[in-house]
């Protein structure tokens, strides 16, 4: 397991300023950035490769961004597509019961967004701590 860091510009990581080193752990982390307002760094772990660490990357700050626009709607200049999914994704999510909610986090993820709307749903259910760990 290697641990990726790349520099982060408006939401996009750069490829130009990737750094790899050893993870400290060999089980798998949850990507992460220095600040979801305004990430500067984006931190991913993968076993396959700085060309996954680069894709591990967009996504979480694809995610990061549509959690914003969510959260703080005025934080950010525009809102993306990916922003609407998400939204209208967690907006769903919210409306449904726990059960429901419960039910859905079973479906399988099939397209990038699929993936927002799935962690919409999780976003929703730690919110109402719902969440088994």
């Amino acid at each position: 397991m290697h641990q990726y860091t790349l520099y982060v510009h408006e939401f996009h990581p750069q490829a130009a300023s990737l750094t790899s080193e050893p993870a400290a752990s060999s089980t798998a982390l949850e990507p992460a950035v220095d600040d979801a307002r305004n990430p500067t760094r984006v931190t991913v772990y993968t076993t396959t490769g700085a060309a996954a660490a680069l894709r591990i990357a967009r996504r979480h700050l694809t995610l990061v961004h549509a959690r914003l626009a969510y959260t703080s709607p005025d934080a950010v200049d525009r809102r993306t597509a990916a922003d609407i999914v998400y939204a209208e994704a967690r907006t769903r999510a919210e409306s449904l019961a726990p059960e429901q909610r419960k039910e859905e986090s079973y479906h399988a993820i099939h397209s990038e967004d699929d993936g927002l709307r799935m962690d919409a749903l999780t976003d929703a259910m730690d919110a109402r701590g719902e969440l088994d760990t």
